[in-house]
């Protein structure tokens, strides 16, 4: 097992943050042993360990605004907000994935998915006959995307149970840990509200151990924020996160919005860069 590892956080379109960090990476050849995501982070590190930069940008911010991607078309043939066929399907034609390259490399790529029976977030190496279907369960949010079915067992947002997979990675024993986050410094999640718990009954009532887990979700993330301070502030790990507060939803539509968020990591990882470098090369 190699000793560094990439820790990336979800957020749909908030991921541009995450692609303008990973291209800079790509950049400069900083290549991390291992890359493991949930969510929107989870199908930004898949081009990251497939060392296609650009790729998570062109594909987010050139068809936002498609509706078979996200909207009317998508719900018609996926049954849900986000078309996870047509992102595998058409606009992989035109955008290819470099699966020779991902599938070949020594770079580990784990994937977290939030078990539905369980409650709990599972973890999965790359494989071939899976990784799409894992990306998707992974990536499909609550309420807006339907369950994905692998193995006979129901998956959804892997962010459900983990937002940032920090105790995974600190658990496998990586010794330098670079984190990326989608959300600023101060952000905190509010409880649900009864709406939002009303409407996680009706549609996952039977699924008792997800629905508590979604109950708990935003204890749980405050609490993950707070641990990642912590490790920050004892140099245990390096993070990369928004400076102020991002004014996007999670399937934010608005091009300029998408493409100032983007640049924001680029200029975040350009600036940081030699700190990385220094902390990567540090012996522990």
């Amino acid at each position: 097992m190699g000793k560094s590892v990439l820790v990336l956080e979800g957020g749909a379109m908030r991921s541009l943050y995450t692609s303008g960090v990973l291209d800079v990476f790509m950049n400069n050849n900083i290549d991390i042993d291992c890359t493991v995501g949930v969510s929107a982070g989870a199908l930004v590190g898949s081009n990251y360990v497939s060392n296609q930069k650009g790729r998570t940008a062109n594909i987010n911010i050139n068809y936002c605004k498609d509706s078979k991607y996200i909207g009317v078309g998508a719900i018609k043939n996926n049954k849900g907000l986000i078309g996870f066929d047509y992102l595998f399907g058409e606009i992989a034609k035109d955008n290819p994935f470099d699966e020779k390259e991902f599938f070949s490399t020594k770079k580990r790529f784990v994937t977290g998915v939030t078990n539905c029976i369980t409650g709990k977030t599972e973890y999965f190496d790359k494989d071939l006959k899976n990784t799409y279907k894992l990306l998707q369960a992974s990536s499909s949010m609550p309420l807006v995307s339907k369950i994905v079915e692998i193995n006979g067992k129901p998956y959804l947002d892997g962010a459900i149970d983990c937002n940032v997979p920090i105790d995974w990675a600190l658990d496998q024993g990586y010794e330098k840990i670079v984190v990326v986050l989608t959300r600023n410094k101060e952000y905190r999640k509010q409880p649900l509200s009864n709406k939002m718990k009303k409407m996680y009954n009706l549609v996952y009532k039977k699924y008792p151990n997800l629905l508590k887990t979604m109950y708990d979700r935003p204890n749980k993330y405050n609490e993950t924020y707070d641990e990642i301070e912590k490790l920050e502030r004892e140099n245990r790990i390096f993070v990369f996160r928004p400076k102020n507060n991002v004014d996007i939803s999670r399937l934010e539509r608005d091009q300029d919005k998408l493409r100032d968020l983007y640049e924001e990591g680029i200029d975040e990882a350009e600036k940081q860069l030699e700190n990385l470098k220094k902390y990567l090369n540090e012996v522990s």
